[in-house]
């Protein structure tokens, strides 16, 4: 049924106008926000933490009426994230010269001059989906970690759509070997580093709590020599922007556990100097503190 409903979207989205596509999508937001409150205690309970040490860093005062603007406003934003990924085919190179501005796309330049590939650390902010389209409609050859989806209908759903656009999807659980490859042949590889999915992760510090982030990314970069830096892709009203962060350099006298550490640490704080930026795009869905 699910697979079913997803294929209907597929076709919409590519069929409706998106200011049509937008306005269903925020109907569905609104009776979502209502009638799934265990989810949305979730995105409260997460968005909390954030706002508070947003409050801390940047003094922007806490109240509850804000924690509440700001929840809406990600289920909103999921909306907006979720009809873009629908409209995904019809995107091409000039509709990232006239909706996307990029940033400092000279740090990923560099950091495939090395010649060992380069690890993307990105997080569930704005809309990583259509972040890799960008890069890949820009000449990039850019591979995606994913989890598998709700069965495998939608994990097809999801690949398919990724790839009809020069994004290869690497699935978690399949041979390690094609994320070696994709390195050894100096492409991108773009991981998730915001939420755990098949490991126990490292414990850090994040919004000022102790939470934990998988080390995969981490140690795929140690192990490999391939360079290591924060890339993500957000909304900004119906126009989107992608940036990149400098290379993380690791100092060479550390051990290899230390290094490992130390890019998981710094990782951590590339994602949540951005999810402080923009609370609302953080489509993180799962419990992030105990």
């Amino acid at each position: 049924m699910i697979a079913i409903l997803y294929r209907f979207f597929c076709f919409l989205g590519i069929h409706l106008p998106l200011p049509v596509s937008y306005f269903i999508a925020r109907r569905i937001a609104e009776l979502r926000y209502i009638f799934l409150p265990s989810l949305r205690r979730i995105m409260r309970k997460n968005m909390k933490v954030v706002l508070k040490y947003r409050e801390k860093i940047y003094g922007e005062k806490f109240d509850y009426s804000l924690l509440k603007e700001k929840v809406k406003q990600t289920y909103y934003y999921f909306a907006k994230y979720m009809v873009d990924f629908f409209n995904l085919p019809k995107w091409e190179r000039k509709d990232v010269e006239r909706k996307v501005k990029v940033e400092n796309i000279s740090y990923l330049d560099e950091a495939l001059s090395y010649g060992n590939g380069v690890i993307v650390l990105t997080a569930h902010l704005g809309n990583w989906e259509l972040a890799g389209v960008v890069a890949s409609l820009l000449g990039y050859k850019i591979n995606a970690i994913a989890i598998p989806y709700r069965g495998p209908s939608i994990t097809r759903i999801y690949k398919k759509r990724r790839e009809e656009k020069g994004v290869k999807v690497i699935l978690t659980g399949e041979n390690p070997k094609k994320i070696l490859k994709a390195l050894k042949s100096n492409e991108i590889v773009a991981i998730l580093g915001d939420r755990l999915f098949t490991e126990k992760g490292m414990e850090v510090e994040f919004m000022g709590r102790k939470t934990y982030f998988p080390r995969g990314p981490a140690t795929l970069a140690v192990k490999t020599k391939a360079k290591f830096l924060p890339g993500f892709l957000v909304m900004e009203g119906n126009s989107y922007r992608l940036f990149f962060g400098k290379i993380i350099e690791v100092p060479e006298n550390m051990e290899e556990k230390e290094k490992i550490r130390y890019l998981v640490e710094k990782g951590a704080k590339e994602i949540e100097k951005n999810v402080l930026l923009y609370p609302e795009q953080w489509l993180n869905f799962s419990p992030m503190w105990d």
